[in-house]
């Protein structure tokens, strides 16, 4: 087994535990854009039959993952890193509501991401 292959599930299931529901929408676009940003043409044209339809990709699996919010940030790590997929995920500022004492806090999963790598 690779490094790539060895995801912390715990720690997938402490970022999904804090994302609020009423963001997924905005999770799932963000990251899906990102990992279409970074994926190889071979791989959008195996998605959508066309080498650089990058909305058409993004459609896809937006679609794909509209109820797959714990498989989202498995590939996520996977394909991006984990303290790039946690930064990411910091950057869209989804806890605002979370009180600063809140040990579950985004910055507090990063250095956890961070201890990992």
């Amino acid at each position: 087994m690779t490094q790539a292959e060895l995801i912390d599930l715990d720690l997938v299931d402490k970022v999904v535990a804090h994302i609020p529901t009423d963001k997924w929408d905005q999770v799932r676009q963000a990251v899906v854009e990102r990992i279409i940003d970074n994926m190889p043409g071979q791989i959008i044209e195996k998605i959508t039959g066309s080498y650089d339809d990058f909305d058409q990709a993004e459609q896809t699996l937006n679609n794909f993952y509209v109820n797959e919010t714990n498989e989202l940030i498995v590939d996520a790590f996977r394909l991006l890193g984990v303290e790039d997929t946690i930064y990411l995920l910091d950057s869209l500022q989804l806890t605002e509501d979370v009180p600063e004492s809140d040990p579950a806090s985004v910055s507090e999963l990063q250095r956890e991401g961070a201890e990992d790598n």
